[in-house]
């Protein structure tokens, strides 16, 4: 068993400095690359204090830098809401820099805020999202990238760098809705399993998963558990 944080940056308290959250938190990811910790996961989010982290790419740089054995992880790149070769360079360059240690998470997302933000429509999300996530991927395999999609189409262009990982970083789709499970099962994805579902769900989500994955060499699938830490129960509850 491989042990992790689903790292947010959350702002309830605005009477404290937001640097001062940030600085905590990567004093804490310091300390799990001291103590054994196998890799810290960086959530995205957008026009809330729910988690201050508009740019996992930029915080994962910055975690690169201050460490040398941790694996830092995206969880998640909200896909719809860039260019898929933008992801595809950034994620690489990341790969680079950080000495090949980059687990890539692409999910869909679910704030209806950040899609009228961003002026994506919600009922477009889930063919973007698949759309980038294979832009992504066949931009990382090929020298050159020609692609005809619904929302994306390319003739013939050189996307660099190239990650450090061959052929590309470990790669994983979140995965909370049944056709989600079985999108990633049948294109041979890998799966992030969601912190708010219970265990009885979860292993119905794992069950189907098997039933269809394609996969040949199957990654390890992180599974986000929310834990309270506290000298007695009664405090944790609480």
């Amino acid at each position: 068993m491989k042990f992790g944080i689903l790292q947010f940056f959350g702002w309830l308290d605005r009477s404290i400095p937001l640097e001062t959250i940030y600085s905590r938190a990567l004093d804490r990811i310091e300390i799990m690359e001291q103590t054994g910790y196998d890799a810290v996961w960086l959530a995205e989010h957008h026009f809330s204090s729910y988690s201050v982290c508009p740019s996992v790419h930029v915080m994962a740089m910055n975690i690169a830098a201050r460490t040398e054995r941790l694996r830092i992880g995206t969880a998640v790149t909200l896909a719809p809401f860039y260019h898929p070769l933008r992801i595809a360079e950034e994620i690489a360059l990341l790969d680079i820099l950080s000495g090949g240690r980059i687990n890539w998470g692409a999910g869909r997302g679910f704030d209806r805020v950040e899609f009228e933000m961003f002026d994506v429509p919600v009922d477009e999300s889930t063919e973007r999202f698949r759309e980038a996530v294979e832009i992504v991927l066949a931009s990382w395999q090929n020298e050159r990238l020609t692609y005809k999609g619904k929302y994306h189409k390319y003739t013939d262009v050189e996307v660099l760098p190239k990650p450090s990982q061959r052929p590309y970083p470990p790669t994983w789709v979140a995965a909370s809705s049944q056709g989600a499970v079985e999108w990633a099962a049948k294109r041979g994805l890998a799966m992030l399993m969601d912190p708010h579902s219970t265990t009885e769900v979860l292993a119905q989500k794992q069950r189907r998963y098997e039933q269809l994955s394609t996969m040949e060499a199957p990654l390890d699938r992180p599974i986000a558990r929310l834990i309270a830490v506290a000298e007695t129960d009664q405090q944790a509850k609480t």
